[in-house]
């Protein structure tokens, strides 16, 4: 017997419509902090810049840090980012460490 959230979770309820409509439902890795350009980017730069500060607006300052990051910073996180998804994929979804492990690109 099915338990009721997997039975009529909403997930498998948005499963069973795009099955209807005959759409394909691409599979992906769980969730990868390799993979997420605020976790692998933006929080450390952030925390970089705050650590050991107290501010009354956090909005502000947080406002003014994300200001501060020079464009080419992003563009180059948005580089990185794509080598991580050629590593992922040529890893096939499987841990992987540091710059250098010997997957081609």
């Amino acid at each position: 017997m099915q338990k009721w959230s997997q039975r009529s979770s909403p997930t498998n309820k948005s499963k069973e419509f795009l099955a209807t409509k005959q759409i394909t439902v691409l599979e992906h890795p769980a969730y990868s902090l390799d993979l997420a350009p605020n976790d692998f980017f933006l929080f450390p730069k952030i925390n970089e810049i705050f650590k050991g500060r107290h501010f009354d607006d956090i909005r502000r300052n947080t406002t003014a840090a994300l200001k501060a990051i020079p464009q080419n910073q992003f563009q180059n996180c948005f580089e990185g980012w794509t080598r991580r998804w050629h590593r992922c994929i040529a890893s096939q979804g499987e841990y992987f460490e540091g710059e250098h492990d010997g997957i081609q690109q």
